[in-house]
């Protein structure tokens, strides 16, 4: 509870970043210091070891003694180097002369800076540690050179002990000057954070007597600041909840109303699963002739589904009667408790039987595509069985395979214009079509096939000339196809298949009429069904897709028509559709 003090946080917090300030402040200045001295104190030795290896360069080739005496002098006129330790070494790194003792004349010199300026021939500085001296010492090296010829090495070593002992003395000072005003920082901080949490704390206190409900009381602004803006929001939104209670209770009575009034049946269930509430539209699907909470209960199965509706959502498809019902059971949780359910209950039988009449579709589209596959397959491997001389085997089966493709293009060609009915294509059917030419082209198209059937195809033209249909011909075209190649399909040889047109005052009705075989009548209301067939044996064996008439009708009710069907087993068939006229422009002939 401590921790979670805003108080605590804010002194926190301040605390931490001044303790970051001064520690970035610090090193930055304890570094910057550090590098200064040990910077000046490098350039000054490195100066004084040039102007010495200046002077004992000469002296290199002079006997020891000689050049022990000459060194001795350089050192006294030069009284820096006294506190320091100096080797004077050959280009080959061996000690000539040296301050601290002559037991390390004539040893070879392996330190690293000598030995830089051995190798590269340039100044070396470094500073390092004497664990021996316990001290920090830097140590310059430069080359002793005469003209263009290296003679030597003159290494000069120095206590740099007391620059760090000052540094130390002044980080020192530093810190404690530091820890100072972090106290302080402290000893402001909480002062600081209890005159800004003082609001907070009675804008919680407000916050509490809201949430028990009391809207009443409200909190005096003590400033103008943020926090004085954070009191004035407190009070609006306590103004504003009581506002909100009123019309959340508005909205549950209109809520009510609503699911009253919906079209889908909603039953609300206690945890005993106990009806609550049902509303007009379940009491339909239950039936004005039941009465009692079992009754509800039992006739959607709700008590079987509400185990599995306590861990989520439970759906089903529930048959009563000749009735498809979706039923959803949902859970009502209450502080992690079941304190109820909730069941909406939807009439899904015309959905079904679209699914149905879908499913029925999708079948015989495959039964219809399989059958003349499955023909031009059989064929297609007896061909390959063929020698060379059956030729007329050969053609009698090629002659097969096209009859298979027709009817499967047929097919196609039929499915992909239901298609297009059904997705609600766009057809231009305000054209307008000469009935005396639309007849014409009828006989011409079918003369030749009444011809090889050996039937009598008639076709009796209006006297009127000038009277035209208002649709699409294209549509028109293919609806006259179909009904007349049906009925010659269907009639025997010697029989008689006749169009007459009939001219109204607003329609136009062309009848199609044989001889031949039939349908009986308890198939004729569902002739116009898609790929029903009333002998499907024959009607196989003849091209027919099932999908002629179902086609027609379709395009009858887009141009605006109507057809109609009669017939007697044995005695003929007569079809006949009407079309809208065009009305007459004057002067038109």
């Amino acid at each position: 509870m401590f921790w979670r003090s805003l108080r605590v946080k804010l002194v926190l917090v301040y605390t931490l970043l001044i303790l970051f300030a001064v520690e970035m402040i610090g090193a930055y200045f304890v570094r910057a210091l550090t590098n200064s001295l040990i910077h000046n104190q490098s350039v000054a030795a490195k100066s004084q070891a040039q102007l010495m290896a200046t002077l004992v360069g000469p002296q290199i080739d002079h006997p020891t003694k000689q050049l022990s005496s000459s060194v001795t002098s350089v050192l006294q006129s030069v009284p820096q180097f006294l506190n320091g330790t100096v080797y004077l070494l050959n280009s080959d790194g061996y000690v000539l002369y040296t301050t601290a003792g002559g037991a390390l004349v004539g040893q070879k010199r392996t330190d690293s800076e000598a030995t830089q300026v051995l190798i590269h021939r340039q100044d070396a500085v470094d500073v390092r540690f004497d664990p021996t001296a316990n001290q920090h010492v830097l140590v310059v090296a430069v080359p002793i050179s005469q003209g263009d010829s290296f003679d030597g090495v003159l290494e000069y070593v120095t206590s740099i002990q007391t620059t760090y002992d000052t540094i130390r003395q002044v980080t020192s000072i530093f810190y404690t000057v530091s820890g100072l005003v972090l106290a302080l920082t402290i000893v402001l901080g909480i002062v600081l954070s209890r005159a800004l949490t003082r609001p907070v704390l009675e804008v919680t206190k407000q916050a509490r007597v809201m949430a028990a409900g009391d809207f009443s009381k409200r909190v005096t602004p003590s400033s103008n600041d943020e926090f004085g803006d954070l009191v004035v929001a407190i009070n609006h939104l306590a103004d504003e909840l009581d506002e909100a209670l009123a019309m959340n209770r508005r909205e549950q009575e209109r809520l009510h109303a609503i699911i009253t009034s919906m079209g889908d049946g909603v039953i609300v269930l206690d945890s005993n699963c106990r009806v609550l509430f049902t509303n007009h539209a379940a009491m339909q699907m239950i039936g004005a002739h039941r009465d009692g909470e079992w009754d509800k209960v039992d006739r959607f199965g709700l008590d079987e589904m509400v185990e599995q509706a306590v861990t989520g959502d439970c759906m089903r498809i529930r048959v009563v009667g000749e009735a498809v019902y979706h039923i959803i059971l949902t859970s009502v949780q209450r502080r992690g408790q079941t304190d109820g359910f909730v069941a909406v209950v939807r009439d899904v039988t015309e959905q079904e039987q679209l699914n149905q009449a879908r499913r029925e579709f999708v079948s015989n589209v495959s039964h219809e595509l399989r059958t003349p596959l499955t023909s031009v397959k059989s064929y297609i491997e007896a061909l390959r069985g063929l020698n060379e001389d059956e030729g007329e085997t050969r053609q009698a089966f090629l002659e097969v395979i096209e009859q298979e493709t027709d009817r499967m293009v047929r097919l196609t060609r039929d499915l992909l214009q239901l298609s297009g009915l059904d997705r609600g294509q766009t057809y231009n059917v305000h054209q307008r079509i000469p009935v005396s030419d639309l007849l014409a082209q009828v006989k011409q198209r079918f003369q030749l096939q009444a011809d090889r059937q050996q039937l009598q195809f008639t076709v009796y033209e209006p006297d009127d000339e000038g009277t035209y249909i208002v649709g699409n011909r294209d549509m028109v075209n293919r609806i006259l196809d179909n009904l007349i190649s049906n009925a010659m399909k269907y009639t025997p040889a010697q029989g008689h298949v006749t169009v007459c047109t009939r001219i109204l005052r607003e329609r136009i009705s062309v009848t199609v009429t044989d001889d031949g075989i039939g349908i009986p009548e308890d198939d004729l209301p569902r002739v116009f069904e898609r790929f029903y067939r009333v002998d499907k044996g024959r009607s196989r064996k003849l091209g027919g897709t099932g999908l002629g008439l179902a086609l027609a009708r379709e395009m009858v009710e887009r141009l605006g028509g109507s057809i109609a069907m009669t017939s007697e087993p044995d005695r003929g068939t007569q079809v006949k559709v009407t079309f809208i006229r065009a009305v007459e422009v004057q002067g038109e002939a």
